[in-house]
């Protein structure tokens, strides 16, 4: 029996989980796969988060190279997160002729182009399949499942924190600081959720499916990406009234030799089944040219589903073991779709959620009509809400499909009408 060793540098949340994995399902594993997974050592700093757990205290070190120089260690995870010293780790595990299994998708999303060629150099293997979707197996789908097949595009939920957030103000008509404080208090939110809420964590995300759905290396600073962080429940409530739910998606589509890559708050209708995935859940959907259209559909976060896929990814790797010749054969990372390029936002042409505040008097919607149709952006409905005392009128319409650029300009010009008193708000409907 093929006997495997393990070292794990990172005791945190996702770590407790993947350590409680390895020793209370050692007989379990070894009866499903025909391996012996050993832990040998445990790394971190901070190693009082073994309160609760029964670990052996030889495992435990506070000495990260104590476990990437040790010769027994076949596979080092990291699971510290963030870029540094997690990048330095990873290089440096991978030349010493490790592989690695990360749940790190800033580090990827960041750094992936470099990790992925030193891992390929020197014949290691690479697992990250808890750095996308939890527990949802997102990336051997596209991996392994789907290598097949041309996808024609990857969009969906990929943060359990604002989708928790925006089910609260649907669902039971919180505000939004009153959805984060209860997400913090339930433990769901960190103390600062500022990756979370600014669509920074999804933009990691979709970057990482980004690459492996199209071969496309792209930057998360070149991906259009917007937060939950100025919604308003009067928007949620409108679109609602019109059939629509409210939705962060991270979207990939191809487009022509261009991919439209994106994330912001979305108008989806009730109909699609994204709309019903309701608070920390996360779901991805995939359209492929054989496959046609799936959906994958769990848990995006949490020490045990991520462990599951850090697991996974561990016993893929302890199975391929002196089974390859070169890492580079087992997946390439960069491959020919026809995709050359990201799309530019500007270059959208789509259907739009817009809400004007303006001064209740006579000619305000000719005025705001009039400059919409200069800029060819056609109104599909419209409703003016009720005055309240004091108080600006709302305008609320649906476009239909218009470009992205010229509707900027003509926000930019309406925005400075003498009776429009706040930005306009302007959200995308994605079919």
């Amino acid at each position: 029996m093929k006997s495997v060793n393990v070292g794990i540098i990172g005791f945190g949340t996702v770590g407790r989980g993947v350590v409680r994995t390895l020793l209370s399902k050692k007989k379990l594993l070894k009866e499903r796969s025909g391996l012996s997974i050993n832990l040998v050592k445990v790394a971190d700093k901070n190693l009082r988060q073994r309160k609760g757990m029964r670990v052996p205290g030889k495992l435990l070190t506070k000495d990260i190279n104590s476990v990437l120089k040790d010769r027994n260690i076949d596979i080092v995870v990291e699971l510290i997160g963030g870029i540094h010293p997690a990048k330095e780790i990873i290089l440096k595990a991978l030349t010493l002729g490790k592989h690695v299994v990360t749940a790190n998708k800033a580090l990827l999303a960041e750094h992936g182009e470099k990790i992925f060629t030193v891992a390929s150099r020197f014949r290691t293997l690479l697992g990250f399949e808890a750095s996308v979707g939890g527990g949802i197996p997102i990336v051997n789908v596209l991996r392994k499942s789907l290598i097949a097949n041309d996808i024609e595009v990857v969009y969906g939920i990929l943060n359990g924190t604002s989708n928790f957030i925006l089910s609260k103000m649907s669902d039971e008509g919180y505000t939004f600081r009153q959805a984060l404080d209860d997400a913090k208090a339930r433990g769901i939110a960190e103390r600062n959720p500022k990756l979370d809420i600014s669509g920074v964590d999804s933009c990691h995300k979709i970057a990482i499916l980004a690459r492996l759905g199209f071969g496309l290396s792209i930057k998360p600073k070149d991906i259009h990406t917007e937060g939950i962080e100025g919604l308003d429940p009067a928007d949620i409530q409108y679109a609602g009234s019109w059939g629509y739910a409210i939705k962060l998606l991270a979207i990939a589509r191809k487009s022509g030799q261009k991919l439209d890559v994106r994330v912001h708050p979305s108008l989806i209708s009730l109909k699609n089944i994204l709309a019903s995935v309701k608070y920390e859940d996360n779901a991805i959907f995939i359209r492929g040219d054989m496959v046609g259209g799936s959906l994958l559909y769990g848990k995006g976060a949490g020490s045990l589903p991520a462990a599951s896929s850090v697991v996974s990814d561990i016993m893929e790797i302890a199975k391929s073991i002196g089974e390859f010749k070169k890492a580079k054969d087992f997946f390439r990372f960069q491959f020919d779709t026809g995709v050359k390029k990201a799309r530019e936002i500007s270059e959208l042409f789509t259907r739009y959620y817009l809400r004007f505040s303006a001064i209740d008097k006579p000619g305000v919607l000719a005025g705001i009509s009039d400059i919409l149709a200069k800029n060819k952006i056609s109104i599909a409905t419209v409703t003016q809400k009720e005055k309240k005392a004091g108080q600006p009128v709302p305008i609320v319409m649906l476009t239909h499909k218009a470009n992205e650029g010229k509707l900027n300009k003509a926000l930019e010009r309406i925005d400075k009408l003498n009776f429009i008193t706040k930005k306009t708000v302007k959200l995308r409907i994605v079919r």
